[in-house]
């Protein structure tokens, strides 16, 4: 004995549809939020680090976007990192706390973790500048809310 379900057929090639296209969709919003992240982060970021007037660090020109996992990691960074690219994130001393600590909302632990590796002994003077992470913060949710449009629109579809 067999049963046949009239319209399964459809159904089964409609959900095939969905998964091509949401993959589609994923890795197109994922590839634009890396943009926008980038792009944020260099608009941020200081042109030049001096040190007795002389020009020693253009981090602007080294940050970039790096699409991996067949499109679905991005990842947002700077080429050649240095303990210098973080201690320009985080600031030294003083200003490094006060950056780490101003939102715990965004600034998480784990985040915290990462910017401890690059605190010495808190009697630094360098003025953190923020550009990558707020960056970050800045689109993740725009980044969710995307995804969650765009999916709806292929669900209605199938």
């Amino acid at each position: 004995m067999s049963i046949k379900i009239k319209g399964l057929d459809n159904l089964t090639k409609d959900l095939r549809k969905f998964g091509q296209d949401a993959t589609k969709v994923v890795k197109r919003e994922l590839s634009n939020s890396g943009t926008n992240i980038e792009r944020a982060a260099i608009n941020r970021a200081p042109a030049f680090l001096s040190s007795s007037g002389k020009a020693v660090l253009n981090i602007k020109q080294r940050i970039d976007k790096t699409i991996d996992n067949g499109g679905f990691t991005v990842k947002v960074g700077v080429q050649g990192t240095t303990d210098l690219d973080a201690y320009v994130e985080f600031g030294t001393g003083l200003n490094f706390l006060q950056i780490v600590n101003a939102n715990p909302q965004l600034y998480t632990q784990e985040v915290k973790e990462l910017a401890r590796i690059f605190y010495k002994n808190g009697q630094g003077t360098l003025k953190g500048t923020p550009y990558l992470f707020p960056s970050y913060f800045e689109e993740a949710p725009k980044l969710i809310e995307q995804l969650k449009s765009e999916l709806d629109k292929l669900a209605k579809g199938v």
